[in-house]
């Protein structure tokens, strides 16, 4: 009978030494990959107000900032050349020597012409701790492959 207390405290000791170390993984791994998404769901949906929402700069999106008709036709021009059959999400890190919280978000994209376009580059900037804005797409890479 006198083992089975020391069994237990042996038992009882062995749980206090160990230890889980938890590691909370940043929101921002998420958030920039599904504004891309949307903004090229956008793109193809010719919805030029929801991409005027999702690309600007650290200041808020282009549509809160400047004339309606130039924002219209901005984002018309960049629905035209990124209308696609297909993409995928291939790459995601930081920005080397942003002056902000920045992530570049690398695109496969299948153009309407079957021409596959490899890692055309989005930049997104953190507007606010939640909330991550197109800032640069690499539209030279979709046009000259075009």
């Amino acid at each position: 009978m006198k083992r089975l207390p020391i069994w237990f405290l042996l038992l009882v000791s062995a749980g206090a030494c160990t230890s889980q170390r938890v590691v909370s993984q940043p929101q921002t791994q998420v958030a920039p990959a599904l504004t891309v998404e949307r903004f090229l769901q956008a793109a193809n949906a010719r919805d030029l107000a929801t991409m005027a929402r999702l690309f600007g700069t650290r200041d808020g999106p282009i549509g809160d900032r400047e004339r309606r008709q130039e924002v219209e036709l901005r984002m018309d021009v960049i629905a035209e050349i990124l209308t696609h059959n297909d993409y995928q999400i291939v790459s995601e890190g930081p920005v080397p020597g942003a002056d902000y919280p920045s992530r570049r978000i690398g695109v496969d994209l299948t153009l309407t012409s079957g021409v596959l376009v490899r890692d055309v580059g989005f930049i997104l900037v953190s507007e606010s701790a939640t909330r991550w804005l197109v800032n640069v797409i690499d539209v030279v890479k979709i046009t000259q492959a075009g």
